[in-house]
């Protein structure tokens, strides 16, 4: 019999491989990992507890009603207490820990945060198998299928519920709550159809014929799933870009417009319905118009999480030139020099749209992260 560190190594093994593999096909932004390690662990615990809890409760009382090891006594147990339980507590993780999370803003990090909360429970239920009864042969199979298997009702879940994700933000509360129910519900099903084939594997001839066509097909499935979610990656509308605000190619505010949607580069979207005011002292001098102390303060009204947003300040110092047009589609021209809240930045604009833009940035100081 293999050594217990020896199971405990073969049991992470096929979870490390998969987290590797979606943690490579997120191309859009990688998601913090601060947040994977504490989805993995409340999948390891939250979810583990709450479904062996859950489970001894229920099987308790279904013994009582029905005969143990009967085709109905199996298929209320594998749909409606393992699969259910399980399932239940890894949605219940990903929904409290994910949902309102700043980083949860394109749909395919929904599949990568269902499938780092299922293998952390994947993960902890297979170390217990394999420390109890420990063979290598059962550290294959369960490598080849329990764990991947997991992973798979995942996928699915996590599909789902990156759409419920941008059905919310986009105003759609009808695309929410079926997207909602089918991110349960699809690895519910699918979860007690594998468990169910298993357990009558000996009741009911060619059912493991079955399951294995059933594997082969889901498995195809999810990785389907992942290379074309990945692939057209879609930023959830009034998330923001995902990136820090530091890396923009221009300020903010030559992106306003009344109300519109704005394609950024590298398919980032932006969701604006902006009002906002500017302020601004204007001078004259025997020389002609300036502005050589020009302050604006713009209130932007439904950026981001629709919530208020103030840009501060902005001093114009030395070698400004007076050609600055504003139209009320938000275009904007201007050249010279500029200082901005320790943002030292030199060039010329001509376009909203991050077209034909030039800038010599020499003085970042981003006090802030992410």
């Amino acid at each position: 019999m293999p050594s217990t560190g020896v199971l405990v190594i073969l049991a992470i093994i096929p979870a490390v491989i998969i987290i590797a593999f979606i943690y490579h096909k997120d191309k859009a932004e990688k998601e913090p990992l601060g947040l994977l390690v504490s989805l993995f662990i409340m999948g390891a615990t939250i979810s583990v507890i709450g479904a062996i809890a859950a489970q001894g409760v229920m099987l308790e009382g279904l013994q009582k009603v029905i005969a143990e090891g009967t085709t109905g006594y199996n298929f209320i147990m594998c749909f409606f207490i393992v699969a259910l339980s399980e399932e239940g507590f890894k949605f219940l993780v990903l929904r409290l820990r994910t949902w309102k999370h700043k980083a949860f803003n394109y749909t395919f990090d929904g599949i990568v945060y269902a499938v780092i909360v299922s293998l952390g429970f994947a993960t902890l239920e297979n170390i217990l198998y394999l420390v109890k009864d420990g063979t290598y042969n059962l550290a294959l199979m369960r490598g080849l299928l329990s764990v991947p298997g997991h992973a798979i009702d995942a996928v699915f879940m996590g599909l789902f519920y990156g759409k419920a994700k941008y059905c919310q933000c986009a105003g759609d509360n009808s695309g929410k709550s079926k997207n909602m129910f089918l991110s349960l519900f699809v690895p519910i099903l699918m979860h007690g159809f594998y468990d169910f084939c298993l357990f009558n594997s000996k009741n009911m001839e060619g059912i493991i014929v079955l399951f294995f066509v059933y594997e082969a097909v889901v498995t195809v499935s999810a990785l389907v799933i992942i290379h074309k979610s990945s692939k057209n990656d879609t930023n959830i509308p009034g998330t923001g870009m995902g990136i820090p605000f530091y890396q923009f190619p221009a300020y903010p505010y030559n992106y306003y417009q009344n109300s519109y949607q704005n394609t950024y580069a590298n398919g980032y979207n932006y969701q604006y319905g902006a009002q906002y005011q500017s302020t601004a002292q204007n001078y004259y001098t025997p020389n002609g118009y300036t502005q050589p102390n020009t302050q604006y303060q713009n209130t932007a009204q439904g950026y981001g999480y629709g919530q208020d947003q103030a840009y501060g300040q902005m001093q114009y110092q030395g070698g400004y030139q007076n050609n600055y047009q504003y139209q009320n589609q938000g275009q904007y021209q201007y050249q010279g020099s500029y200082q901005q809240n320790g943002y030292a930045q030199q060039g010329q604009y001509n376009d909203p749209y991050a077209n034909r833009q030039q800038y010599q940035n020499n003085n970042y100081n981003y006090p802030g992260g992410q």
